[in-house]
């Protein structure tokens, strides 16, 4: 599923560059070496979300997905040596108490902390997204930090959009030989009866069952596609805090809706999942706050 998911991406694309829509990228030796990093680091983040979801609640993911400034902060002082101010840094503290709220049981009689509650699996799986796709951004900002640098992602049309495209691409070239040794055996000896997850008690499928699934799979991946590029578009033609606000409604229209179509969320979760993301917003206005407020020192 996180193959297709990522290769469905070049239903759109190839028209998109072959058409003449928008020109392809040209990469050479040290953007490729680059895209590659970046790809690896996407395909980890990607699959470590689809593993989440599909071992737990897709709420669930969401509310940990949450916590990712947290690893891009602490990151991005490790790597790169910007450290955040104090405020921004502060803002941190509700993420990370949202997250644990939403994520294990509380009981007040006693008060006692009941792990049994808690979705191991789907954690790790979107803990390792987090930490992927926070250095996936990291290495993103490597690509042109430089003036030298940007000048030649602007000559090789590497505009954000096109990046992004490119590092999907290789992503999906990557997990080929991953998704052929874990599932390639199963889809070749029982395509027409593969029990798909068959362990969590989903039934077998038939085949027009199967092709359907592998439908669905392409429509998703094509859509997961087309949110990432115009999340991207939409970055740089918006500033921080109009992007902040519209990311943070997102998480809310997507836990509103997993509430009624996946996992009904207790009202604990719930309060986890609203000190979470409103955290996110917070975090994320702060540091454009403290941002401009530098700049115009600066200045």
């Amino acid at each position: 599923m996180g193959t297709t998911s990522l290769g469905a991406g070049l239903f759109y694309l190839v028209p998109v560059w072959g058409l003449g829509f928008r020109p392809a990228p040209k990469l050479d030796a040290r953007t490729g070496k680059d895209i590659a990093v970046i790809a690896f680091l996407h395909l980890v983040g990607h699959f470590g979300a689809v593993l989440s979801m599909s071992l737990g609640a897709v709420s669930f993911t969401h509310i940990v997905k949450a916590a990712e400034p947290v690893f891009s902060t602490v990151l991005s002082g490790l790597i790169l040596g910007k450290w955040a101010a104090w405020q921004v840094n502060l803002c941190l503290v509700p993420v990370i108490l949202g997250v644990m709220i939403a994520s294990v049981k509380l009981t007040f009689d006693p008060f006692a902390v009941e792990l049994g509650d808690f979705n191991v699996h789907a954690f790790a799986g979107a803990m390792v997204s987090n930490l992927a796709f926070a250095l996936r951004s990291i290495y993103m900002k490597k690509m042109d930090d430089t003036p030298a640098k940007a000048a030649a992602c602007k000559a090789s049309n590497l505009t954000s959009d096109n990046i992004y495209a490119a590092y999907t691409i290789v992503a999906f070239f990557m997990a080929i030989p991953l998704a052929i040794f874990v599932d390639g055996q199963a889809l070749s000896d029982k395509w027409n009866s593969i029990a798909v997850g068959n362990e969590f008690g989903v039934p077998t499928l038939s085949p027009a069952g199967m092709y359907r699934l592998t439908e669905v799979h392409l429509i998703t991946g094509l859509f997961f596609y087309l949110y990432n590029e115009a999340s991207s578009l939409a970055l740089g033609n918006l500033d921080g805090v109009a992007h902040a606000v519209c990311n943070t409604v997102k998480r809310v229209i997507i836990m509103i809706a997993m509430s009624f179509f996946d996992k009904p969320l207790t009202p604990q979760k719930w309060a986890g999942a609203g000190i979470a993301i409103g955290g996110t917003l917070v975090y994320t206005l702060v540091k454009t706050s403290v941002e401009k407020a530098a700049k115009k020192k600066v200045l």
